[in-house]
């Protein structure tokens, strides 16, 4: 199948379209985390909604980062992009690894617990350190280098150069 239609025409790509959902479902369980942390006796029904979250995250990012890795083709491997986009793909890398982990490590209890254990809500937060560190470069690949916006990009000679 053409790469052309599995990630979308040049200046409308799927990848950024999909990742506000894993961006959203992540930073939404941190938050719904911290709040457990907020009442004496818990809130333990956004311990189990941390968990399901997490889970939602994992599968949009799987999926976002499939799209994510199709635009990592198009990109020339001398290009100033290239090392933003496989740093980009380090980080979010190691922000679904963390989720993972966590995801795995509330599996067996997050519905008896009436608040998100400290370490769960450490790692939690490592890992949207990391991921918002991987969208900083994703909106810099979109808007310093230009990547899928117009047609052009920066290892494209007829695309204007931006500071």
């Amino acid at each position: 199948m053409n790469r052309f239609l599995l990630s979308g025409p040049e200046g409308h790509p799927f990848h950024p379209l999909l990742v506000p959902l894993p961006i959203g479902a992540f930073v939404s369980s941190l938050i719904f985390d911290i709040l457990t942390r907020t009442r004496a006796h818990g809130l333990p029904y956004l311990v189990d909604g941390a968990y399901w979250l997490i889970g939602v995250g994992l599968i949009g990012a799987l999926l976002a980062a499939v799209f994510g890795l199709l635009d990592l083709t198009t990109i020339p491997r001398r290009a100033p992009a290239f090392a933003t986009a496989l740093t980009h793909l380090a980080l979010n890398a190691t922000a679904a690894a963390l989720f993972a982990i966590g995801y795995a490590w509330r599996a067996g209890d997050h519905v008896e617990l009436d608040k998100t254990r400290w370490g769960q809500l450490a790692l939690s937060a490592a890992a949207v350190a990391f991921l918002l560190a991987a969208l900083w470069l994703g909106n810099k690949l979109i808007h310093r280098h230009r990547m899928r916006v117009t047609g052009h990009s920066d290892h494209d000679e007829r695309a204007p150069r931006r500071g």
